[in-house]
């Protein structure tokens, strides 16, 4: 049988009466063409609702989205910071610490891999530009979708070693990034500016962040069988 894989929507950006839930369908098809059957999970903050949600999939993945309120790991806002949702992010964690009691995978993707970070306890740079000196462009536009556009170096060693080898060219959508690392964490890639772009948790099966979009992949091949998430379906088995 073909692994159940939950995916938390996105936050809507707007307060309008009719805001969606959605997720971009690429990470959809990335999961159906390593072999899972994904499903979309709304932001429901009931803990009973969430332990059916972690008890009825075999995995998750947390997707990318907006900004993450720094409230969750005890800081003020920045001038920089964009569109948050408070109550998204406190759901979301609460979802993520019901995963983690389960020890069930996950893989976080851009915003995701912030949410997990913040989850173990973990801070972020609520705008790179700002905050981290010497920072390179990580927000890349006007770009073919899911375009490579910097360069990454990858721990020996590490799951994202074993499926992309030390280093590779990345795309970047984010302008928020892993600061401090949470308690647990291992980073195992970073780009050439310092900032973390993956990691994994040392003591869970499967629990892994990566900072750029791979499901992005998929726009230039829609039948892609991509490693990150073959291997996500692998641990779900």
């Amino acid at each position: 049988m073909r692994p159940l894989i939950g995916v938390f929507a996105h936050a809507p950006r707007t307060t309008d009466l009719w805001a969606g839930e959605t997720c971009p369908e690429t990470y959809l098809i990335a999961l159906e063409n390593a072999g899972a059957d994904p499903i979309l999970l709304p932001a429901y903050d009931n803990d009973e609702a969430l332990r059916r949600y972690v008890q009825l999939c075999d995995g998750f993945v947390l997707p990318g989205g907006i900004d993450i309120n720094p409230l969750t790991y005890g800081e003020d806002p920045h001038p920089k910071l964009q569109t948050n949702k408070l109550e998204f992010d406190e759901c979301e964690l609460h979802l993520i610490r019901i995963i983690l009691e389960s020890k069930k995978p996950v893989l976080g993707i851009c915003r995701g891999s912030q949410i997990l970070n913040v989850a173990f306890g973990g801070t972020l740079y609520q705008d790179i530009e700002a905050m981290h000196e010497g920072a390179q462009q990580h927000n890349q536009e006007e770009v073919t979708p899911g375009a490579t556009c910097h360069r990454i170096k990858i721990e020996d060693g590490s799951i994202l070693a074993e499926l992309y080898g030390t280093e590779m060219r990345v795309n970047s959508f984010h302008h928020q990034a892993v600061k401090d690392l949470g308690a647990g964490l291992k980073a195992t890639a970073h780009a050439y500016d310092g900032i973390v772009e993956g990691f994994q948790a040392e003591d869970y099966p499967f629990v892994v962040g990566v900072q750029w979009h791979p499901e992005q992949e998929t726009n230039a091949d829609k039948h892609a069988v991509l490693p990150i998430f073959r291997r996500l379906v692998e641990e779900c088995k």
